[in-house]
């Protein structure tokens, strides 16, 4: 009976020859059941931290629950997808934060299970797994877990678009092409960011040539026509907008355009190239350090025999989808001179681990036993590390002097007690309406027993929850940042002021 060389160095496995390489890279932990107990506890670890290290909500959860209230075609600052989500789960959880946790929660690792499984199809389980253990280190889907806004949602659109290209390509069924349109329709609805699928998408189209197949023309065809119907009634409502108070108003806002390339200064180039050093080698860098670990303590099997038309072809597909909407961003800031956000790459930084993985030559089918769990292993120290790291930059932790700045600082439980005892006698006994900043107010009226609704800085165009005659009945206060506001509020311990409603042309 022969010996060979196993994954981990100077260890030795007796492998019978002639076995099929399935049976013996195949283990429980890389099975489905595995993997989904291992998202089930990475899920409940998370979130469970993450909520009990943060005096409040993320800022942009206390936005979609404060949106909610309403549905509408469109909202000031994105699409409407993610607020019509939320909508139901909000009302019946009593427009609670939790509600807009496990949702953010549920759409990212939905997102990571639709990876893994395309992955599976292409490489086989044990690379599946490791791959889907590195996307896992990746910072947006850890530190961000308990997020629910237009990027998590976004990333769900972009996960599916991926699924159903592949399945276009492998089957070429309708229907594939039809779940394409809808994947596309509902991104669209998500975040107009989904644009950057086009890239890949146009290059697979160019490859397929569906204008020399009858069917693949009508299937292309129908994920047009379908993607139409679902986006359609937003962009007539959008034509009907103000720009002011438009979705592409707040995305040239927080882009900063610049189509001319002579205004493109040497600082607007570099932003461009640090955005990318921070997806890759910050957002992705404990990513990068799993998979260089497994590099560092494995040295691969040589196959036996050449890659198959169809595994060349995986790997084609896998080296789209990681490359090219990540360079695209970085091109938009490089020629368009936008200003990039560094969350802009919360969709696709997951699609980045399999070129990783090609480049590093851990995504054979023919991976053993030992390197799953010695991948396992190090995810299990990477987690460890990443929980301490946001303990000690949290409020409680030792760090937490270093950035008091930051969003998960603000103690919104503390100003709600304080407007509470302060202005509910004033307030007729109940609060039914804030006006204020909108993630101020948002995050105070959550924490009040009432749960008022929120008129976003004293803005009803952009308020549509709110009818104007309900500013003319009790309950309704502004709020105040400290420094700021009329000479008349009432300034509470922490620096916040308040004061009943008064006609806009009566505010300072």
């Amino acid at each position: 009976m022969p010996f060979r060389r196993s994954l981990i160095k100077n260890s030795w496995v007796i492998r019978p020859q002639g076995w099929a390489h399935t049976t013996l890279t195949q283990t429980p932990i890389d099975s489905f059941r595995g993997v989904m107990v291992l998202v089930c506890l990475f899920a409940v670890i998370w979130v469970w931290h993450l909520m009990s290290v943060a005096l409040t909500a993320p800022m942009d959860n206390v936005e979609q629950l404060v949106w909610s209230h309403s549905l509408e075609w469109g909202y000031h600052k994105h699409p409407p997808l993610p607020t019509w989500l939320l909508a139901l789960p909000a009302r019946l959880s009593g427009y609670s934060a939790l509600a807009s946790t496990v949702l953010g929660g549920a759409c990212t690792l939905l997102s990571a299970l639709i990876f893994w499984n395309l992955v599976r199809k292409i490489w086989g389980r044990p690379s599946a797994y490791i791959a889907l253990l590195a996307a896992l280190c990746i910072t947006f889907y850890n530190g961000r877990l308990n997020y629910y806004n237009h990027n998590t949602v976004l990333m769900l659109c972009v996960s599916l678009s991926a699924h159903c290209w592949w399945m276009i390509l492998t089957t070429g069924r309708t229907r594939w092409w039809m779940g394409l349109g809808a994947s596309a329709g509902l991104g669209m609805l998500s975040k107009y960011q989904y644009l950057l699928v086009l890239a890949p998408s146009a290059f697979l189209i160019w490859q397929l040539k569906p204008w020399h197949n009858r069917k693949q023309l009508h299937g292309l065809g129908w994920a047009v026509l379908t993607a139409a119907a679902l986006w359609s009634p937003h962009l007539l409502w959008l034509m009907q907008q103000d720009l002011a108070d438009s979705p592409i108003h707040y995305a040239l806002k927080t882009s900063k355009p610049t189509f001319s390339q002579d205004s493109i200064d040497l600082s607007q180039r570099l932003h461009s190239g640090l955005w990318l050093m921070d997806l890759v080698l910050n957002r992705c860098l404990p990513a990068l350090l799993l998979l260089l670990g497994l590099k560092a303590l494995s040295e691969p099997e040589r196959s036996e025999s050449p890659a198959s038309p169809s595994q060349i072809s995986g790997n084609r597909f896998l080296w789209l989808w990681g490359v090219l909407p990540s360079l695209s961003i970085t091109l938009l800031g490089l020629l368009a001179g936008m200003d990039l956000q560094m969350q802009w790459g919360t969709a696709y930084a997951i699609w980045i681990v399999p070129p990783l993985m090609m480049a590093l030559g851990l995504h054979q089918r023919w991976i053993c036993a030992p390197l799953t769990w010695l991948a396992l292993g190090l995810f299990a120290l990477i987690q460890s590390l990443l929980l301490m790291q946001s303990y000690h930059t949290s409020f409680y932790g030792c760090c937490a002097n270093t950035a008091p700045h930051r969003w998960r600082m603000f103690d919104s439980h503390t100003l709600a007690e304080e407007l509470d005892a302060s202005a509910r006698e004033a307030v007729g006994g109940t609060f039914k309406i804030i006006a204020g900043p909108t993630n101020a107010a948002g995050a105070v009226s959550l924490a009040l027993p009432d749960k008022p609704k929120v008129l976003i800085d004293h803005n009803l165009k952009i308020s549509p929850w709110i009818h104007p005659q309900e500013l003319h009945f009790a309950g309704v206060v502004e709020l105040w940042p400290p420094g700021t506001g009329p000479d008349d509020r009432n300034i509470l311990p922490s620096g916040w002021g308040w004061r009943l409603y008064t006609e806009p042309q009566e505010q300072h």
